[in-house]
């Protein structure tokens, strides 16, 4: 019996598929330190990596299911262990990543200092989820997220600078116009108008921005019923989209419920900066777009920032953004995205893809004659409810931000700031 089982092992050790080492280029670096912690290079191998956060080793070497290989956090922990550099990451099992929580003295903290990470120049979410190959470029910086653009991007890499246009002779950085993108959102808006009896609460809330109503009545339509029953915690029943609307709905009226949803949502967040519809559940680009604009509008930097970097890292070559990272692009999630995107202070300049493209180009390419914006090239299911979340990433972010708190705030019973909503934006 135990022969067998050794030759069955055996058998077993030469079928296994050979996971083959990457050097690639890594480059460790903080906006307060002088000098890199760590630039060179690293034969990259594909393991099992502790993050030194008690929890103990855990497979690092691609999605489940997919060919093991090196990632950018298992060439991170082989670089720093060669250096005698201290390290440590936040096991979250849920997403199977790390969340890196300091890397020698630089440790995360509120409300703008995190470590964010890119491969050859592109924004990553998840460290032991990119997997890399021989000659790949990859950084670790600590400081405001976006603030810094690679520094040797390697091959494909770089920070994008696509079609940036001519700012002063009228072009946006996106490369097309600003006539043509008023157009766009104009024409939307005519859509939208004509369509408004059809029970479209996104509709009402998208033109409501624009002065055609109130933001809160259309955000509280939205939520419905559930909008009377919050719980204790903040939340409205554990709904991550419906507590974020809540935001807008509650700010005027009952600014404290307001404000514990706006809590709730920074208690919620994922280790990765996303947001899934129920704690506990993948992160998606919606929901986490949503959640961002309710970060913002509760002046919540941090947890907004996080947001960002965690939609930015799900952007497609196209400019546009998937519901969930690795898929295709379409008009709702681009909007929403754009909305975390534009009140986190990074416009369209900021938001271009590798290829030059932004999610403005994207929401434009796919407006239609009548003024609707279809979900995807070929594909426009549900015209009235697409039109209406493309035009939230089509609105300035004055107009979203519009409920916030004051400068110089009133406060409430409980000494918190009073959210009001500011007219005229």
């Amino acid at each position: 019996m135990f022969a067998t089982t050794a030759v069955l092992a055996a058998v077993v050790a030469v079928a296994a598929p050979r996971v083959e080492a990457a050097v690639v280029a890594l480059r460790v670096e903080s906006s307060e330190a002088p000098a890199p912690l760590f630039d060179g290079t690293v034969d990259a191998q594909a393991h099992a990596v502790d993050g030194n956060d008690g929890s103990g080793a855990h497979p690092c070497s691609g999605s489940p299911g997919a060919t093991p290989a090196p990632t950018a956090t298992s060439a991170l922990d082989d670089a720093l262990r060669s250096s005698g550099i201290s390290w440590r990451g936040n096991w979250n099992p849920s997403f199977r990543d790390f969340f890196i929580d300091r890397i020698g003295p630089y440790a995360s903290q509120a409300p703008d200092r995190y470590w964010s990470l890119t491969v050859n120049g592109r924004f990553s979410a998840g460290g032991c989820l990119t997997q890399l190959t021989a000659g790949d470029s990859v950084r670790f910086f600590y400081g405001p997220l976006f603030d810094a653009a690679p520094t040797d991007p390697g091959p494909g890499g770089g920070a994008p600078s696509g079609p940036a246009g001519n700012v002063g002779s009228g072009d946006s950085p996106t490369g097309l116009s600003r006539k043509a993108l008023r157009r766009t959102s104009a024409r939307a808006v005519g859509f939208l108008r004509l369509h408004r009896g059809i029970g479209v609460g996104w509709a009402r809330l998208a033109l409501a921005l624009r002065s055609d109503g109130s933001p809160a009545a259309a955000a509280a339509e939205l939520i419905g019923e559930k909008l009377k029953s919050q719980l204790p915690d903040g939340s409205l029943d554990h709904d991550v989209n419906a507590t974020a609307l809540a935001v807008l709905a509650l700010a005027d009226d009952r600014p404290q419920a307001a404000h514990r949803a706006v809590s709730w949502l920074a208690r919620t967040q994922s280790r990765d900066g996303g947001f899934g519809y129920r704690p506990g559940v993948a992160a998606d680009i919606d929901t986490t777009g949503l959640a961002g604009w309710a970060l913002a509008l509760g002046q919540r930097r941090g947890p907004l920032l996080r947001a960002a970097a965690f939609i930015r890292s799900a952007q497609a070559p196209d400019g546009g953004f998937p519901a969930s990272p690795g898929s295709t692009s379409n008009a709702q999630s681009t909007g929403l995205a754009t909305v975390a995107l534009r009140v986190a202070g990074f416009g369209p300049r900021r938001t271009l893809s590798a290829s030059g493209n932004g999610p403005l180009d994207y929401l434009a390419s796919l407006a239609r004659p009548n003024g609707s914006i279809a979900y995807q090239p070929r594909s426009a299911p549900t015209p009235v409810w697409t039109t209406s979340q493309a035009l939230l990433g089509l609105t300035a972010k004055a107009r979203l931000l519009g409920l916030e708190r004051q400068r110089r705030p009133r406060l409430n019973t409980l000494g918190r700031p009073r959210l009001r909503w500011r007219q005229g934006l």
